[in-house]
């Protein structure tokens, strides 16, 4: 009886384990998030406290809006720095540069992020490696692109 009963809750875990996987709608995003993003942002894009901020709601919110898609690209290619708050939290933190991926990989990264991390997205779309590529074409430095973050969280109302 006592197997009977752990086989059955093996086999539930599997059972949530593979529920969890089906809901990841851009695996390779997620992918690249856990060997690139996870050791800042956190496993689900938590953030950590005083350090990174989490990436659970606003990158939903910004990616609905054009100056929100640009910021989003902008800070995975060329990193951002300087303090911000997210609610009511403080974060100083010097996010590095992603340049060196591939267009193709940072659209997904941004589509793991905006899509399966953020419930709330709500008419944004995907990314594609041709917006990344047409980002790259005017590159900026982190201050600018905390400078952009200020901008659309103003002009969101966060």
């Amino acid at each position: 009886m006592k197997v009977t009963t752990t086989l059955i809750a093996a086999a539930l875990a599997c059972g949530a384990s593979f529920a969890e996987a089906q809901a990841v709608q851009y695996a390779g995003g997620k992918t690249t998030f856990d060997g690139k993003c996870v050791v800042c942002h956190q496993a689900g894009g938590k953030g950590m406290d005083g350090l990174a901020p989490p990436l659970v709601e606003y990158p939903g919110k910004y990616a609905g809006t054009d100056e929100g898609r640009r910021h989003l690209g902008h800070t995975v290619l060329y990193g951002m720095f300087g303090p911000i708050k997210v609610k009511d939290k403080s974060y100083n933190f010097k996010m590095p540069s992603f340049a060196s991926m591939s267009d193709a990989e940072i659209a997904e990264v941004l589509n793991y992020v905006v899509f399966d991390l953020n419930a709330q997205h709500g008419s944004a779309k995907p990314f594609d490696a041709e917006q990344i590529k047409a980002l790259r074409a005017s590159p900026v430095d982190g201050s600018a692109v905390h400078a952009q973050r200020e901008s659309v969280v103003k002009s969101l109302g966060l």
